[in-house]
Order: C-alpha cells, then structure tokens, then sequence
C-alpha cells in the first residue's frame, strides 16, 4: 500500500498562463516544433516533455541544491574510504583484472564527479533515494528545454529572472576541464563522448558536443571501442588524438565488454587519458553505498547528510529480512547495481509474484531494502475540450551535481510513482521565483 498522496504541487504563477485550452495547445505545438528543429530526440522519438515548468521559490531551490551537494559530499567521502581499502561497496569479488581497472588511479581525487540524484520533495526537504554517480544524462537537454519553453509566447511575462543562472552544460564542461587540469593536462584537450553505438541518449550527445565545439573544445561522438593506442597516445581510428573521455557508457556493460575496448581501458589504466567519471564511481554508483551513508560515521561536516536518505539495508542481513517480510508494504526492494528503473518494486505497485520472486534472488545477489518514501504529486495542466482541466503526476526532483557543485535541476513527472523516462516519464525544467 502506498497511502493517501500528498496534495499536489500546484505551480499558482503557471495556473492562469495560457487562458484557454486553445493556448495550451498551441503552446504544446510551438515548443514541439521548436524541439524537433534543435533535434531533442530521445530515442526515436521526440523527448517527452511538456509546455511547463515546475515553479518554486528561488530559496527552496538553494535549500534543496545545498541538500544535494551534501549528501554527493558524503558519498563521495565514502567512495574514497572503500577505493582506499579496495572494496566495493557491494561487497562483491572481482578478479584482479576487473578489480585493477576499478580502483584504478584516474589522476584526480573525486570519485562522485559527474552525479544526478534522485530526490523526494517533502515540503522544504528533500530526502534522496538513489545517488546515480556513474553515468548520468539530460543536463544538455535540461538547458534546451528550458531555453525552448521560455520563449514560448505563453512564458514572456514571467521574465528572464526565473531563468537559472548558469547552463548545466557550461558547469559540465567547466568540472571536464578541472578534472583534466588536475590530470595534469595542459594544452588545450580534444573531448571524445563515448557510449555504445545506438543509444537512446545520443542525441543529446550530438548536442553537447556541439556545446562543447562553441566553447573552444573540439569534441567527438564515438563508440568506446572506437579507439586505437599509438605512441602512447589515445587515438580515434581516424589518428586524432583524444585527451579527455567523457564516459557515458555505465561502468557495470565496461566490465562486461572489457575484452572489446583494450586501447581505451589501456590507456585508462596507465594514465594516458582522463577519463571522467572514472571507472571508480561504480563504487559510488552502487545502491549499497546508501547503507554507508546512514550506518557509517560521518565526518562532523557530512554528519547531516545521513537525514537525508530514508534507512537502507542490505538484504544479506537477515534481521534486516526478517523485518522487510514481516512488512512488505513499507519497504522498496532494488537491486544494488541497476539503472532505468530497472530491478525497482514499489509496494503497491509491484505484483506479489514479482516480490516474491525479487526476495528469492536476493539471497544470491547484492539486493537493498529502502523504507518506502510517498511520492508526491503536482499537477498538470491538460486541454479537456474548450476548458483547461488539471491532471496529476507522481513527480520527483532530480539536481545535477557537478565536481561538488549544483548544475541545475530537472523534474519527473510520471503516472505512476516508479519514474523514469526511459519507463515513459516525462521531463520539466525548474524555475525560480
């Protein structure tokens, strides 16, 4: 059981912005047309998204970026001490092989870099629920949707103020650099985005590296096997030389195709390019780690961040099993090292086959019991004939956080309270007022 939804968020400014369900959709139209002329696909289809924003207070905004960069801080005070100890937070056992490209040296300290938690409003607060440190997408298209939406006609008379006050992209590639100059690289880096050929997400690959290009950086798209070593140097097959990866293929499918990307785990391994995130953030990217952040003790300035994660377990506790069955409908079962919300069973929303079959298998596999958050819901506006009617998602709020820093952040919304967009979830930006 899920309980009684909170009341839905409802963004007043936005309530009477496009006076009639007309408005609404031509304001749908408009930024449809302008997010398929700048090629904001996902997948093989537009990105889903919506002539709206989530509207908050400009103070919560910082209060909640604070929340985010503190508990990124701890995880990544905890990454460090299990790199420290090579172990990984999921308690699994690797050969040397695997095991030496994990904890490799990447050439700077961090191990939670590149990050963009998922958090549950709870009025003022935010409590985090997953810390998805290893290869995190949307930031670009975060920065084009919200270019997008406040030139719609609809939005003129908010103002440019509510406009968030640098681009996520710009803080993306401002943390590339800083990890490449700590590196210890000098001249002026070639950036290659590598993930496998036919992603949902290589369209805001295409978008970012042309970010990039505008910026000063030549930049390429490429598949991770894609590379050649010559001379001591990572190279394209075409012979450019390439010193910044930035990664975006999960770590977890890298250890499972290693044997196919030789030249670049090669040169990840010896330090002839910078690699960002490193291999290391599989530690951080682990569902386990969240155990660390509420049993482990914190360094006093991280201290607080273990109240903003619900208690976590690992299901190889058994009195921590005892209790999960005991309580079914208070607990979100999910698989330590899973990504798209994949491996998630909500209560009330997973079956009870698929609960009994996820108890089953995590007696064999690193599986975690989370105690279950409400989801919120806000709502939506949705023309209903001649007349603006208002439906309600589950949303949450995902902040990027960027070399320790807030980037920005970006709302879910979905019918249901499992949201992804890879599941079907729809993306809003977030404004300031």
């Amino acid at each position: 059981m899920t309980g009684i939804p909170r009341r839905a968020h409802r963004a007043t400014s936005l309530e009477h912005i496009f006076g009639s369900a007309h408005a609404l959709e031509q304001a749908q139209q408009q930024l449809t047309k302008m997010l398929t002329s700048r090629g904001i696909y996902f997948g093989e289809g537009l990105l889903p998204t919506y002539a709206f924003a989530y509207v908050t207070s400009k103070d919560r905004v910082k209060k909640w970026a604070e929340q985010a960069e503190l508990v990124i801080a701890a995880a990544d005070h905890c990454a460090r001490e299990a790199v420290t100890e090579s172990v990984t937070c999921d308690t699994q056992s690797f050969d040397n092989e695997v095991s030496e490209l994990i904890f490799a040296y990447p050439g700077y300290e961090r191990c939670c870099v590149i990050c963009r938690p998922d958090g549950i409003p709870n009025g003022d607060d935010l409590r985090f629920v997953e810390l998805n440190c290893d290869s995190p997408a949307m930031m670009m298209f975060l920065d084009i949707v919200t270019d997008c939406l406040l030139q719609l006609d609809a939005f003129q008379t908010l103002g440019q103020e509510m406009r968030p006050a640098k681009p996520a992209a710009d803080i993306l590639l401002e943390t590339l650099l800083e990890c490449y100059r700590e590196y210890g690289g000098k001249q002026t880096p070639t950036i290659a985005i590598a993930d496998w050929e036919g992603q949902k997400t290589r369209f805001e690959h295409l978008r970012l590296a042309e970010h990039f290009e505008r910026a000063g950086y030549p930049t390429v798209v490429c598949d991770p096997r894609a590379f050649r070593r010559v001379g001591g140097e990572l190279q394209l097959l075409n012979g450019q030389r390439v010193h910044i990866v930035y990664r975006r293929a999960l770590v977890s499918e890298i250890i499972n195709r290693r044997h196919e990307l030789e030249p670049l785990l090669r040169a990840y391994r010896d330090g002839t390019v910078c690699m960002v995130n490193p291999l290391r953030a599989y530690v951080a990217s682990a569902k386990s780690l969240m155990t660390h952040l509420v049993e482990r003790e914190l360094p006093p300035w991280l201290k607080p961040a273990a109240k903003l994660v619900p208690r976590t377990v690992l299901m190889d506790d058994p009195q921590a099993r005892k209790e999960v069955m005991a309580n079914p409908e208070r607990f979100v079962l999910k698989k330590s090292e899973g990504h798209g919300g994949k491996h998630v069973l909500l209560p009330g929303v997973a079956t009870e086959s698929a609960w009994r079959e996820a108890m089953e298998v995590s007696r064999r596999e690193v599986w975690i019991a989370q105690d279950y958050l409400e989801v919120p819901m806000m709502a939506m506006p949705v023309a209903d004939g001649d007349r603006i009617a208002w439906s309600d998602r589950f949303y949450n709020w995902n902040p990027f956080v960027f070399g320790g820093r807030f980037a920005g952040g970006l709302v879910r919304t979905s019918s249901t309270p499992l949201i992804n967009i890879t599941l079907g979830g729809g993306l809003l930006p977030t404004l300031g007022k």
